[in-house]
């Protein structure tokens, strides 16, 4: 299956997040993380809009959220949690006219 060209929306979300930092220590240097939802399936990504900016360590360090996810899930929230915290951030950034 072709891989789908991203929106000028989705680009420009994904910016957005990626301009935060990482979500857990601030590390400005990050990779967007595509959250797993239950039930989504082995290998299938999600939306674009479902991404939480995380630095290498946190997003593929020995303690992080692809190599130790339960350990990473106890100590600092489940992806959907992360998520919520990354969309709040967002959404007083462009209230306070960051963006």
């Amino acid at each position: 299956m072709a891989r789908k060209t991203k929106t000028k929306l989705e680009k420009l979300h994904m910016s957005k997040v990626a301009s935060l930092g990482c979500i857990i220590c601030g590390n400005p240097q990050v990779h967007l993380h595509h959250i797993r939802y239950a039930g989504l399936g082995m290998g299938k990504k999600s939306s674009n809009y479902s991404v939480i900016p995380l630095c290498q360590p946190h997003h593929q360090g020995n303690f992080s959220i692809h190599n130790n996810p339960k350990e990473f899930t106890e100590k600092y929230g489940t992806q959907q949690y992360l998520l919520e915290r990354v969309l709040e951030r967002i959404k007083e950034c462009e209230t306070q006219d960051i963006f």
